[in-house]
Order: C-alpha cells, then sequence, then structure tokens
C-alpha cells in the first residue's frame, strides 16, 4: 500500500480513468486474469454515483438506484460480491398529488389506484371531453397523443408533470409517436389502466445499500494487488495514429505519466475528448450541460407515514420531483424506528435552488414536505445536501443515437484500438460494460466489447 505511484504507473498493463462501477468491475475481471492494474480517481473514496452516503447509523444510497437483473452477467457478478446480503424486495412507486399518495400501478390498490372517488369521476369526465375533443383533430405532439388517450387530468395526476421535471422538456414539444392505435377510447384507457409498468418480476438490492457493491469490489481489487489513486485527475491522453501512448495525471500538484498498453475509460465521452485533443461541442438541444439535481437527505426519528419505496411527484403546488424511502427497501439501511428520505429537485442551471445555503434549502424542502402531508418537521433530526450542477437525471445511452455530435464522437473514440470507453447511464449497463472490457483485453479482441456494447445493439440494452 506504501508503494511509491510512479512505480506502480510503470507496472501498470492496463490504467483505468474513474473507480466507479464500471471501472471497479473491469479492474476486479482482470486482475482475477492475472492483468496487472492501476484505477485512477479524482474523488476522495471509490464508488462515483454508486458509493454509500454513510451518516451516523444510517447507510443509504447515493440518490434513487434501482437495481435491474435485466443482464444476467451482472445480476450474477452481483450475487457472487453480496452473497446472502442481495436481498430480494418489493418495490412500490407512489404518485404524489396535491398533498394524496396515489399507487402509479395497480398491483396494491386495483384499477383505481388509490384515487377517491370524487376525484376519478371528475378524471373520467375530463377523459370524456378529450376524447371527443381530439376525435377530428391532427395530433401534434406527445401532449396531444396522450390527453386523447387519457384526458388531460388523468396525464397530469399519473403522469406529465414528473416526466416534464424528470427530462426537462414539456410534452407539449415533444413529437407524438407516429401511430394513435385503432382501438375505441373506452378500450384505449383501459389498456393504459391495466399495463403493467414493473420492467421485471423480481427485484434485489445490497442490504447496506449500493455502495456496498462498489465497497465490495475496492476490498477484491486491492486484495488481488491493483493499485487505486485516490485524488489524482487526468490532464492529458497522449495520441498516435489512433493509439494512447502516454497519460499525463495529477495528484495532490504532483505529476505522475504512465504507459499503459490499454486504456479503460469511465468518463463520458464529452470530458475524455478535450484530453485527447478531440473538439467537441454539444448540438444545440443537448439539455445534458443545463441541468443538475439537488438532493436533500431529512434524517428522521420516526419512518415516513407512506410505505412506498419511492414516490414520483406530479402535484403543481410543488417543486419536488422524486422522493426515495430508502427504509421501504428492507435491509439495514435505515435503523429500526427511524427513517430517511432523499428529496430530489431536477433543475436548470439558473434555478434558484443551486445558489440557496443548506440551511434556507433544509427549511425550504421541509416547508414543502409539511404542505404535502409526508412529515412533520420536529421527526427530522439532522440533513444532507448535495448539490450536483451538471448532472443530468434523465440521461440515457440512447440520447447518443439521437444526438448526432455524440454519435459522431463515441464512433472516432472507437476507433483507437487500445482504448475502451465504458462510461455508461445506468449501473447494470455501466458494470457490463466493464465486464466486457475485461473480456475483451484478456482475448486481445476489441471487437467482442463494441460489438456487445454500442448504442445500436438492441440487447441487453434494452427495456
Amino acid at each position: 500500500m506504501n508503494q511509491d505511484p510512479n512505480d506502480a504507473l510503470a507496472d501498470a498493463e492496463v490504467l483505468i480513468l474513474g473507480a466507479g462501477p464500471g471501472g471497479l468491475t473491469a479492474a476486479y475481471q482482470l486482475l482475477k486474469q492475472g492483468v496487472k492494474v492501476v484505477l485512477v480517481e479524482k474523488d476522495r473514496e471509490t464508488g462515483g454515483l454508486m458509493r454509500a452516503v454513510k451518516h451516523g447509523d444510517f447507510t443509504v444510497d447515493f440518490g434513487y438506484k434501482h437495481l435491474y437483473n435485466r443482464i444476467p452477467e451482472v445480476h450474477a457478478l452481483w450475487s457472487e460480491l453480496l452473497g446472502k446480503d442481495f436481498l430480494q424486495y418489493q418495490p412500490r412507486t407512489g404518485i404524489l398529488y396535491k398533498g394524496r399518495i396515489l399507487e402509479r400501478d395497480r398491483s396494491f390498490k386495483g384499477l383505481r389506484r388509490g384515487m377517491p372517488y370524487r376525484l376519478l369521476v371528475s378524471a373520467l369526465i375530463d377523459w370524456a371531453k378529450y376524447s371527443i375533443r381530439y376525435r377530428n383533430r391532427t395530433i401534434h405532439s406527445l401532449e396531444d397523443y396522450t390527453y386523447a388517450r387519457r384526458g388531460a387530468k388523468f396525464t397530469r395526476i399519473f403522469s406529465q408533470e414528473f416526466e416534464e421535471r424528470f427530462k426537462g422538456v414539456l410534452w407539449s414539444d415533444l413529437p407524438a409517436p407516429p401511430l394513435m392505435d385503432k382501438k375505441r377510447p373506452w378500450k384505449r384507457l383501459m389498456t393504459d389502466a391495466t399495463k403493467n409498468l414493473q420492467k421485471q418480476a423480481q427485484w434485489f438490492h445490497p442490504a447496506k445499500g449500493t455502495g456496498q457493491i462498489v465497497d465490495r469490489l475496492t476490498e477484491e481489487v486491492q486484495r488481488m494487488g491493483g493499485r487505486i489513486l485516490l485524488n489524482t485527475k487526468v490532464k492529458q491522453l497522449l495520441c498516435a495514429t489512433n493509439v494512447i501512448t502516454e497519460v499525463t495525471l495529477e495528484q495532490e500538484g504532483r505529476t505522475l505519466v504512465c504507459r499503459p498498453k490499454t486504456v479503460v475509460s469511465s468518463l463520458t465521452v464529452e470530458l475524455v475528448a478535450p484530453l485527447m485533443g478531440i473538439a467537441f461541442e454539444a448540438a444545440p438541444q443537448e439539455l445534458s450541460f443545463q441541468r443538475g439535481v439537488v438532493m436533500v437527505y431529512l434524517f428522521l426519528d420516526h419512518p415516513p407515514s407512506f410505505p412506498h419505496t419511492s414516490l414520483h411527484v406530479t402535484c403543481p403546488n410543488t417543486t419536488m420531483a422524486r422522493i426515495t424511502n430508502f427504509g421501504a427497501l428492507g435491509g439495514e439501511m435505515v435503523p429500526p424506528g427511524k427513517g430517511c428520505l432523499c428529496i430530489e429537485y431536477f433543475t436548470s442551471a439558473a434555478n434558484f435552488l443551486m445558489p440557496k445555503t443548506d440551511a434556507d434549502l433544509v427549511q425550504y424542502v421541509l416547508q414543502e414536505c409539511e404542505k404535502a402531508n409526508l412529515l412533520r418537521r420536529e421527526h427530522c433530526v439532522d440533513s444532507l445536501i448535495f448539490k450536483l450542477p451538471k448532472a443530468d437525471p434523465a440521461a440515457s445511452w440512447e440520447d447518443y443515437c439521437n444526438d448526432p455530435s455524440r454519435k459522431a464522437l463515441y464512433d472516432q473514440l472507437a476507433e483507437f484500438t487500445n482504448f475502451y470507453q465504458i462510461n455508461r447511464t445506468g449501473t447494470d449497463k455501466s458494470t457490463f460494460a466493464g465486464l466486457m472490457a475485461a473480456k475483451a483485453i484478456v482475448a486481445g479482441d476489441k471487437s467482442l466489447f463494441e460489438n456487445a456494447t454500442r448504442p445500436d445493439v438492441n440487447a441487453p440494452w434494452e427495456g
């Protein structure tokens, strides 16, 4: 552990940029095959956006984390690392609308989703009006499309407000799907009402939070002799004829140099490109650099009054967007008899929340929670705040297909024969990219990685 960083870098066959889930997984798999690996991480701890939030007796996720088991290799890895601590649970998503919590899925309270009869009847009348209104009207936008199917009231209660906050785009500005199905209006409404929104039958979560996965990976990487350099920034990647020849790093004012055979990068393409001397300009419609997330953790001396694992906020009277109830996930994240909520706000760079002081922000959040009947402020004993000004909550790997400039940049980076770009949105997808990068490096065949993880690949990225 006391080895000089330059000595470790001199021995490195593979240099991994970023010690998040993808980078740690790649290192773990490579070390098992005897490959000498060094990871560099700009932060003071490993894990990236999957790291744990530890506060007193609480150990919870960093924001909202839903672990899919759609990629068998990833689910097998997580099960291998966690054993009995990989617990099965039942997710339950609620809809917070005007101080009332409804059900997103019919699994819990049937077709009515917990709606009071007065609200249900008014929404049905509204649906009937919109069905008539759009009978002979051209449908231009996603808003038109959903209003024609469900009416404005059902749409606003169950999805529109949350989705617009999440994605940062008004539905009136988005194009309608290509075709409206030919079913009668009542059958279309029933199709939407009976649709199963759960994407998988079984859900699992680490007993001590998703940070437990990266903690185990970190332990295994170090146990097998891998070196992790924390507080280390990447300054330059020197390239020649589609090969990275040298990487310059900076650690606490000290310059470090590495000449690895292979480089694996968890950095986003727009961050890594300038380091390689490649110019990149985001498309005008790109929102990722204009948005951010504010996460406010409220630690409670009493469990929340609702049993849901998360709430989507569609209420027009609040600016909250999503709420995670960590105690409802089971396991050991929240001490018995206590509670922990993560309140998320999806913002633009100019939003008024970012410049608020922590004290003012906590008071603002408590006021919103009380107004929404979520809690009483005397039950909140402490708080933590994370401001992520350049984190787009709605970023997806599919954006690379829709944004020509990003797609072109991805294709340009893919031409480097000793460079593996494993940054993906979604912990399972980034983990899979790390697995496939390690497999391709050991086999000496980069096509194994590219063919399985490109943006235009259907599986396992679908779903």
